[in-house]
């Protein structure tokens, strides 16, 4: 691609963002999409259009600058699929991950099947439609607690909830859905992998996530992953196995579990697989030479990959999820907000409403003490309040 390349962006939250950031230095003019006039990325993009996702007629609004379309999130409107793919038949211009990577991704239920028919390592699952008239048979297949997952819809924590003991049918959503078994508190671990339109693929170090169990929401990230070597490069295989199958081009983030113990013998499963950027993959604003956003940018805009560090710094990746505290930087910062200081680097993404559990914003430490890590999060955001309050 060239300098006067246009990548269109479709979603405008802070994934977006910081694809518009990585693409500047490059070259590469981008257009975002959002329904949100406000969005974080809506002010750094070169162009934008305010639309909802379904409205006939969007996809020739963006051909009008768009010569690569990605996404920041999986589940687009299937108007805007089908349009989209109409578009690039006739050659307005290339959509990468492809539309039939997306729409395999974006229901969690044909994703999970495929990665079963492909023979890579899944918890036990079946398929339901709405509603659920089986949960005796459930329960006596996979016990209690179950998973139930919405298979479509879902993201942060959202669509996702944990039956426990003593649940019924009548606590099932009445939706389309993907049952699993539940593991207790296994190890969940992250690999984000690039794929070229050649085929290339690059992949940075297995993380370790820790999650908020009550949201059910990504709370820290953890490098490396504490685990012993023989494990960490099962699951870098595992994932780029799995990436190299899809034939996806960009970044793909594969979330695996780590059954510890018990009859498995620590065996991995694939968990879900994120056809994007990814939370997981923040830290490597910090922690390499080449972020995720901009690896992802080369990917699709056809230019070369970067071969990740391989030997990346002991760091956490912190999400900053919404409480009153963070009321005065809402209202002061009217936009994206990096501050930095001894090794700790908050990322504040500019959304203009708070609400209990939404992510603000990240912040980067530098240090392989998940504790001290908590501490500096907390130093940070102070410093970052009374900047903005001055």
């Amino acid at each position: 691609m060239t300098a006067s390349s246009q990548l269109t962006i479709i979603g405008g939250g802070q994934l977006g963002l910081y694809l518009c950031q990585a693409a500047q230095p490059l070259g590469i003019r981008t257009q975002v999409v959002s329904a949100d006039s406000t969005a974080p990325a809506m002010g750094i993009a070169d162009s934008t259009i305010v639309s909802d996702y379904d409205v006939p007629g969007l996809a020739q609004q963006i051909a009008e600058h768009a010569d690569v379309v990605t996404f920041e999130f999986e589940d687009v409107s299937d108007v805007l699929l089908d349009e989209l793919e109409a578009l690039e038949q006739a050659g307005e211009f290339i959509i990468r991950p492809s539309i039939d990577t997306l729409r395999l991704i974006k229901n969690k239920a044909s994703q999970k099947t495929w990665l079963a028919e492909q023979n890579f390592p899944t918890q036990p699952f079946v398929i339901e439609e709405s509603p659920v008239e089986n949960f005796a048979e459930l329960v006596r297949q996979f016990g209690l607690p179950l998973v139930q997952k919405a298979q479509t819809g879902g993201y942060d924590g959202y669509g996702v909830q944990v039956l426990a003991a003593g649940s019924e049918a009548k606590d099932m959503w009445p939706v389309p859905s993907l049952i699993e078994q539940y593991l207790e508190r296994p190890v969940e671990l992250g690999v984000v992998v690039a794929r070229s339109v050649a085929g290339e693929i690059v992949s940075y170090p297995p993380v370790r996530m820790a999650f908020d169990h009550d949201r059910n929401i990504l709370d820290a990230v953890v490098q490396p992953t504490g685990l012993s070597a023989s494990i960490d490069k099962q699951a870098t295989e595992l994932a780029r196995q799995v990436v190299e199958r899809l034939e996806g081009v960009g970044i793909f983030a594969v979330e695996l579990f780590l059954d510890e113990g018990r009859e498995k013998n620590d065996q991995l499963l694939v968990n879900e697989i994120a056809p994007r950027v990814h939370n997981s993959g923040h830290i490597t604003l910090d922690s390499d030479k080449v972020s995720q956003f901009e690896q992802h940018v080369r990917a699709v805009c056809a230019l070369p990959l970067t071969e990740p560090d391989t030997s990346p710094p002991a760091a956490v990746m912190r999400n900053l999820l919404y409480s009153d505290r963070m009321a005065q930087l809402v209202e002061h910062a009217k936009g994206p907000l990096k501050v930095s200081q001894d090794g700790v680097s908050l990322y504040w993404y500019g959304k203009q409403e708070g609400r209990d559990g939404r992510k603000m914003g990240h912040t980067n430490i530098l240090t392989d003490s998940v504790e001290q890590s908590a501490e500096a999060a907390e130093k940070i955001l102070n410093i970052a309040v009374e900047q903005v309050s001055k």
